[in-house]
């Protein structure tokens, strides 16, 4: 479960396992194990709201490596900053914190307009409630 500055889900590519900066990651040898880091690192991202941060203490808790981190700088996937890594590009594609509590707020307002409509269901129903994962 996210935290409460955070997101469950993160957009990633599509065409991850053609991007040239993976493919090049991947035609080292253990470089599958730094890809892993990198995906995981974006749930790591999202989880904590971290806006593309990875602090350098949260490295071997998305399985990584100091060398690891240093393939991903020099592939152009990270970037050096002073908390430990940026991801490259994560806030041109991942919703910021504002954005997810002004859509949040927007959610409880429309389902309390609902229930308040129907007159059968108390407004106070409309409460955050863990999200499940579609099917």
């Amino acid at each position: 479960m996210a935290l409460e500055t955070g997101v469950e889900w993160v957009r990633t590519e599509a065409s991850i396992y053609r991007n040239h900066k993976v493919l090049g990651l991947l035609g080292q040898p253990n470089g599958w194990r730094t890809a892993v880091v990198y995906w995981f690192s974006y749930g790591y991202a999202g989880e904590n709201g971290a806006s593309g941060i990875i602090p350098k203490l949260a490295l071997p808790i998305i399985q990584g490596t100091a060398k690891d981190a240093q393939r991903l700088v020099d592939a152009g996937l990270w970037e050096p900053s002073p908390e430990g890594w940026k991801i490259h590009d994560y806030d041109l594609y991942q919703p910021d914190a504002a954005y997810i509590q002004r859509r949040s707020e927007a959610g409880r307002k429309g389902a309390a307009a609902r229930w308040a409509k129907r007159g059968d269901a108390p407004i106070k129903a409309v409460e955050d409630s863990p999200g499940e994962p579609p099917i």
